[in-house]
């Protein structure tokens, strides 16, 4: 088992560092491969040399049995593909195990992102009078300002930001760096923040510490102790915010980047220039925000098409 552990991390050291997937990426797939080994280990194999196609099969069987979501499977199966290629490039095995075991594909969900109206009514609910409230609108502002990714908001540093130039610079999938402009209402929040929330004049005893921690962080969003903010933390932000406004309480950090698109796209925003400011690498990843508005074309042809509404002759009695 030592053996298939050690290949295992050897690959998401080369997944990582030779390929440029994210972090996440890699961390999602050593739960996968972990979880292979596992199911391998329970049916008497010793390696990984020794999982075949029925291996592979029945361990994908397994997963389907678990209920586990189709886009879950995907994900499992992509990630022992491109663990079976490796070890046959690496010359571990002379096979791909997984050469005729067919790819996943996974389910196109269409996004959910919020109307207009309920967007402002997340970002402007409550008083932004305390340094973490001011923190919290920063944060929202920002997400819907920009449609960065969770995980990239996460690793943005103050020096990410071009307050002059109204642009944040992260990094997203594949170690792609981007520029993405942000609007006037998130600059002056983020300066409030930088200049008020994160650098109070008169803290609290009790906040010295923290704050402390927080003013010297690099990262734009720190947490309590200075690290980096988890993507567990900025959710649980964005729910507290929606139940306190009455919104629904499934939403998400993603449902700020999908509303972002949408109100673009609903604006009148070419679908490359909002390709470029995601970060997708392919436009047809893109165009599942011109199925969302097509609700929004409907609206617009029924105001704007002279004979989009019946005017039935009268009939005479």
């Amino acid at each position: 088992m030592d053996a298939f552990k050690s290949q295992i991390e050897s690959f998401l050291d080369y997944e990582l560092t030779e390929r440029g997937h994210s972090s996440n990426t890699v961390a999602s797939y050593r739960i996968d491969l972990y979880q292979l080994c596992s199911f391998a280990m329970g049916h008497g194999l010793k390696s990984s040399e020794e999982l075949t196609r029925t291996h592979a099969e029945g361990f994908i069987t397994y997963l389907v049995g678990q209920r586990l979501s189709e886009a879950t499977i995907a994900r499992k199966a992509a990630a022992m593909h491109s663990f079976a290629r490796y070890l046959q490039a690496m010359e571990l095995r002379s096979d791909d195990f997984m050469a005729m075991v067919p790819s996943r594909k996974r389910p196109k969900r269409l996004p959910h992102p919020l109307s207009e109206a309920r967007m402002k009514a997340l970002l402007e609910f409550g008083e932004s009078d305390t340094a973490e409230k001011i923190r919290n609108r920063a944060l929202c502002e920002l997400l819907y300002a920009s449609g960065l990714r969770v995980s990239e908001l996460c690793n943005l540093r103050v020096e990410s930001l071009d307050m002059h130039g109204r642009t944040v610079r992260c990094v997203g999938k594949g170690s792609k760096e981007r520029i993405v402009p942000m609007g006037e209402v998130a600059c002056e929040w983020l300066h409030r923040y930088l200049t008020v929330a994160r650098k109070p004049s008169k803290p609290s005893r009790a906040a010295k510490n923290a704050m402390r921690s927080t003013a010297i962080s690099p990262f734009l969003f720190p947490n309590k102790r200075g690290g980096q903010i988890s993507r567990a933390q900025v959710r649980n932000i964005l729910v507290r915010r929606a139940k306190s406004a009455g919104l629904p309480a499934r939403i998400s950090p993603h449902t700020l980047r999908h509303s972002f698109a949408t109100h673009l796209l609903n604006n009148g925003a070419d679908l490359r220039v909002i390709q470029e400011m995601l970060g997708h690498s392919k436009v047809t990843t893109t165009e599942i925000y011109t199925q969302v508005s097509r609700d929004r074309l409907r609206e617009v042809y029924r105001n704007a098409h002279p004979r989009a509404h019946s005017t039935k002759p009268q009939v005479s009695p």
